[in-house]
């Protein structure tokens, strides 16, 4: 994808010919908010229909503390996954001009060869290696820090915690990175340009992520970190697989870290 699509001229967006999707700061705003709510209703309703007693307690006897072992993992993976489609589908949608059928793989680029992926999994590898040794030996977590879905995971059944291994190491680098550095970053560039863009994705993927680390600055820095780290990725290459790749290795980390450190006792 070259970076001549985030700011096209009137004579681009008129002709015919374009295949780049032209989305605009409000569209893009539109995509990533239809994201977070088609994900809030998802968890609500997976939630209610198995509070319902659809046969997914009785068929999970003698397993316990099931909301947070089975229920917490499906609802976050079937929301996202079902909030990943809607925004797509309203990128579509929304998109002007009319845009070839391989616009959205455009958008991930190529991954020439493994030299390509090693720069970027070596960049992960120590963002994620610093900011674990951080937390371990230095800036300890308070102990009454909120920790849900760490929790579940550290609990979770061995299938349960590859589950939650998937959905942090490529489901939600995946959906983030094309929410964020895709279409937010394309959109709020072609109005606004790629330096205002990339401050306020790098603030809103900031926001959406504050319930998380506001109690613990060392989480707060490394999601900027990681929010700078990506969105300059995506200026300097033009596509989204480093983001992708760096984010991923980065989650990964920490989660086999945690991991790691569990298993002896």
């Amino acid at each position: 994808m070259s970076l001549s699509v985030l700011s096209p001229t009137a004579a681009q967006i008129d002709s015919s010919d374009v295949t780049a999707p032209w989305w605009g700061a409000w569209s893009a705003l539109l995509i990533v908010g239809c994201f977070y709510l088609t994900q809030t209703v998802g968890m609500f309703m997976v939630q209610i229909i198995a509070g319902f007693g659809l046969g997914l307690s009785q068929g999970m006897a003698g397993i316990s503390n099931l909301d947070q072992t089975w229920l917490l993992p499906l609802s976050i993976f079937l929301s996202t996954v079902a909030g990943g489609m809607v925004s797509c589908q309203v990128a579509v949608s929304r998109a002007k001009p009319s845009m070839n059928k391989d616009w959205f793989l455009s958008l991930f680029g190529d991954i020439p060869n493994l030299v390509f992926v090693g720069r970027f999994v070596a960049l992960g590898i120590g963002l994620g290696l610093s900011f674990f040794i951080l937390t371990e030996y230095g800036v300890l977590p308070p102990d009454d820090l909120p920790q849900p879905i760490f929790d579940a995971m550290m609990n979770a059944p061995v299938l349960g915690k590859i589950g939650w291994i998937f959905m942090f190491v490529i489901l939600f680098p995946i959906i983030e990175e094309t929410l964020f550095r895709g279409f937010l970053f394309t959109g709020l560039a072609q109005s606004w340009g790629a330096t205002f863009a990339a401050i306020v994705t790098t603030g809103l993927f900031v926001v959406v992520h504050m319930p998380k680390v506001l109690e613990y600055w060392p989480a707060l820095v490394a999601v900027i970190l990681i929010g700078t780290f990506t969105v300059l990725l995506r200026i300097r290459t033009g596509c989204l697989a480093p983001g992708m790749i760096m984010h991923g290795t980065y989650n990964g980390v920490l989660v086999i870290s945690a991991l790691l450190i569990q298993a002896p006792s």
